[in-house]
């Protein structure tokens, strides 16, 4: 069973597209695993629903339309050793890159937009909605099932504005940004990691916080690119013995310092 190929009318030329099945053809042929199915047909429906999961959320390629095949080829084994986070950002810092330079036709930009959306909420002041009360989370008992960071951004407030008027005014607010402006710390740090005041996070988003400051490549196929976190570090958030002296000292300034405004 495979999808077929998109019909191009007399004359026109065929759409460049990644090579994919249509998410319309996976939800009208694998929507419901049969009832008496053996553990080798249950796996292959496993496989596509993973597969169209991931399409659609982590690894979306802007247009909506198509599951690469490149990703159902890396589910072809349950438990592969891959860094799916590694993958991921790798895939979205690559899909900004490519959106910026104006590389697609239709100017859209992949990759996870919830995790960008809410890494930006986090860190500046432009265009971040209101977070509301979330409803109770029911973990079932089991630390796993808690939710994560995103789980604060669950009930947000409802943006009325007219879209185009709200473009320009993100464009501005980005262009005058300052460096004191944006949250550099935003989840705490040390033990107080994760305090979301209401709800207990995951214990999964923690347990490699050993490996976040690693300085390495991102691998996602054909898109490399390196994770460089000390940049950020060295040039905005002071090291522990400057805190340290800080505090000797009795230097209790806000960090990052206050832009000086000058005029004449």
């Amino acid at each position: 069973m495979s999808p077929q190929e998109p019909e191009v009318e007399d004359g026109g030329k065929k759409d460049r597209v990644p090579a994919g099945a249509p998410f319309t053809w996976i939800a009208a042929n694998f929507a419901h695993c049969p009832e008496d199915a053996d553990d080798e047909v249950i796996q292959r429906y496993a496989r596509v629903y993973m597969w169209y999961v991931i399409s659609r959320t982590i690894f979306a390629d802007g247009t909506g339309k198509n599951a690469p095949w490149m990703w159902r080829k890396a589910l072809t084994v349950f438990d592969n050793k891959f860094s799916w986070g590694s993958a991921a950002l790798a895939y979205l810092y690559r899909q900004l890159d490519d959106a910026c330079r104006g590389t697609t036709k239709d100017g859209g930009v992949g990759g996870c937009m919830l995790l960008l959306s809410v890494w930006s909420w986090e860190r500046l002041p432009v265009g971040c909605p209101k977070s509301s009360q979330w409803n109770t989370w029911d973990d079932h008992g089991n630390p796993a099932r808690q939710p994560t960071w995103t789980y604060k951004w669950d009930l947000v407030s409802k943006v009325a504005s007219e879209v185009n008027l709200l473009y320009k005014q993100y464009n501005n607010e980005m262009d005058s940004l300052t460096p004191e402006q944006v949250e550099w710390e935003p989840y705490a740090v040390g033990p107080n990691f994760g305090d979301a005041h209401t709800f207990e996070l995951n214990p999964l988003c923690v347990q490699e916080r050993h490996l976040w400051l690693m300085r390495c490549p991102l691998i996602c196929n054909w898109a490399v690119e390196f994770h460089l976190p000390h940049w950020m570090v060295d040039v905005h958030i002071p090291t522990a013995s400057c805190r340290v002296q800080m505090r000797a000292c009795e230097m209790k300034q806000p960090w990052p310092p206050t832009r000086a405004i000058t005029q004449g």
